[in-house]
């Protein structure tokens, strides 16, 4: 029998700096790490599993190449330190000196960027059965704020991190998750959401991974979280062979500074996925040229089993071709984003590119489906998805409105493509109708929007949702009739659609019918308090009846919920001047031009309420 060769490394002088350093923090009690990796007895039991999953760079898991962007929190063993475990190992991982063993890292107990301003928790708890396939649920969560606040951080805290692989956290002011949740029985709900319905926070995206660490942001970068909005936290379970139970909470931390810079996030990717069986190299790419200087803040790669490797780069004017990033192995179990240590600048007429690669043959250990199946784009696991997210800052921030429309162009086109090509498969799936029709209205192609409509119905006659979508493009054809209808047929079957109580009280309201209008702006006030717009057409109804303090409460309201609302501002001080507040009312003309400077009536009705003040005694 061979003796092992000595080693010049040792574990407490060597070995556990590299451990703490990259293992530690999710292999402790109470993280991720399925075992603790703390003491020598703990790593010298598992010193050959150690060495295979850091030579194969499984762990610790960070899949971006080095070259192809400088990220922060890089969790990478160096190849130095990879051939040190290995010579450890073959000597037989000899302890050392205990006196060389550094002190275990300090983690922060409890939240990690101290006491939150709001804790948002799951009501109930969710029981994960003991076995069988992944799990994936959404869970809808009220947020009670009255008013808008600016959130600069968030924390999230699995309650069982063991069996959570991921989670993403989305905004809902639709209320429909709401109702999917109490549709299915138990805590959260299993179907999808659509993107109409659901959506990230202004330039930004909110997640968790095993390992990743709350930060901080600038608080001039914060996000507004209006009232009346939903948490729905999607989650990724994975089964431990026990029942497990789980409660998470996510911790938000407000700035009172109005952010002054948004960042805007940029999707490149295909939505026509569809890989056919045995493929072995499918591939989708993407493009998109800047209109505005940015800096580029994060990137955020996505697919799922099939995904093989990942590049994104940007070629600048002068024809560089700057790297982003790089994966050569994507596994789906460890996505994560990353965070630019020094922002890559890129001018405007800049094209930012991507490239995937997709495997769906018997040769992809990771696939789902044995044999293979065809494959097409969609949410679950085993459809497939190629997004790669940038979240970029203009320069200029007068350019974010301008990126904002040039990208959704071709947003909406992409989203357009892939719901068509989803209904050529599943040509019975209304929802998905009602989307394509959502979209079509968006671009202002209504005849494209309300066969969509009419084919949603056809197959759900009780559906309210296309229903009330009818009524909206009814009325931009000029059919008054046709939208009335549509909107009260939508109430019977969702007595509670804030929406079409207000577009029905609007269509009221311009057939000189008050009374009608008013008791709908009232239901879609009590269906919806957090609904600005609502209070504000009510207040336009209440002054116009010359109950002018209720139309005024009514307008101060809307405003509580959003400060920036230039139109609510305008009315308000229409209702002040009348009752004879001429300099607050003047205050709140100026507000309304300083959000919106090009608002013809607000400058008009300034001028006249300065003219009329100067005329007082």
């Amino acid at each position: 029998m061979s003796r092992p060769k000595p080693s010049r490394w040792t574990f407490t002088r060597d070995i556990a700096p590299v451990i703490y350093k990259n293992c530690a923090g999710c292999h402790r009690p109470g993280e991720s790490g399925p075992f603790p990796l703390l003491t020598y007895d703990d790593v010298r039991r598992r010193a050959q599993l150690i060495q295979t999953v850091t030579q194969s760079r499984y762990m610790p898991p960070w899949l971006p190449e080095p070259g192809y962007g400088d990220f922060e929190g890089v969790r990478r063993v160096s190849g130095e330190e990879l051939a040190m475990i290995e010579e450890w190992v073959a000597a037989g991982a000899p302890e050392g000196d205990p006196s060389d063993l550094p002190p275990l890292p300090e983690w922060t107990q409890g939240w990690q960027l101290g006491e939150p301003d709001l804790v948002i928790q799951m009501p109930e708890p969710f029981e994960l059965p003991a076995g069988g396939e992944d799990v994936f649920r959404n869970f809808a969560i009220p947020i009670p704020v009255s008013k808008p606040k600016y959130v600069q951080g968030f924390e999230f805290r699995p309650g069982n991190a063991k069996i959570v692989h991921h989670a993403r956290m989305l905004l809902d002011r639709s209320g429909r998750s709401r109702l999917r949740d109490d549709e299915e029985p138990g805590p959260g709900f299993a179907s999808s959401m659509f993107m109409d319905e659901i959506f990230d926070p202004s330039g930004h995206w909110i997640g968790w991974t095993p390992g990743k660490q709350p930060v901080l942001r600038p608080d001039d970068m914060a996000w507004e979280l209006p009232p009346g909005t939903d948490l729905v936290l999607e989650m990724h379970m994975l089964p431990t062979g026990k029942p497990e139970r789980i409660q998470s909470s996510l911790g938000l931390y407000f700035t009172a500074a109005k952010p002054s810079r948004t960042p805007f996030i940029l999707r490149l990717g295909s939505k026509t996925i569809d890989i056919a069986p045995g493929e072995e190299h499918y591939v989708i790419e993407d493009r998109y040229v800047l209109p505005v200087d940015v800096e580029v803040l994060n990137v955020y790669p996505h697919a799922h089993y099939l995904g093989q490797q990942m590049e994104g780069w940007a070629v600048l004017p002068d024809g560089t071709k700057h790297p982003l990033l790089r994966i050569e192995r994507w596994d789906f179990d460890w996505q994560d984003e990353y965070r630019y240590v020094k922002p890559p600048a890129l001018p405007r007429g800049t094209v930012i590119e991507m490239r995937f690669t997709y495997d769906n043959s018997t040769g992809n250990a990771e696939n789902p489906r044995n044999p293979p199946v065809r494959v097409t784009y969609g949410w679950k696991t085993a459809e497939e998805m190629g997004d790669l997210w940038f979240q970029v800052l203009p320069r200029d921030s007068n350019d974010w409105a301008l990126l904002s429309r040039d990208f959704g162009r071709k947003e909406r086109l992409a989203q357009i493509a892939g719901y068509e090509k989803q209904l050529e498969i599943h040509p019975e799936d209304y929802e998905k109708h009602n989307a394509l029709g959502n979209l079509y209205l968006e671009a202002n192609d209504t005849g494209k929007a309300v066969p969509c409509f009419r084919r949603a119905l056809a197959i759900k006659p009780d559906y309210p949702y296309a229903h009330y979508n009818l009524g909206v493009a009814s009325e931009s054809l000029g059919r008054a009739d046709e939208a009335i209808g549509h909107y009260r047929t939508a109430l019977r079957h969702l007595p509670d659609h804030a929406p079409s109580h207000n577009n029905l009280a609007i269509a009221l309201f311009s057939r000189g019918d008050a009374s009608a209008a008013l008791r709908h702006f009232k239901e879609a006030v009590a269906a919806d308090k957090n609904n600005p717009e609502a209070h504000n057409n009510l207040g336009i109804v209440l002054g116009s009846q010359g109950d002018l303090d209720a139309a005024a409460r009514e307008f101060r309201q809307a405003l509580r919920l959003a400060t920036e609302y230039a139109e609510a501002h305008n009315n308000l001080a229409n209702t002040l001047g009348a009752m004879g507040k001429l300099d607050e009312a003047i205050r709140h003309y100026k507000k309304a031009l300083e959000i919106s400077p090009d608002y013809d009536d607000a400058r008009r009705n300034l001028a006249l309420a300065e003219r009329a003040r100067q005329s007082e005694p």
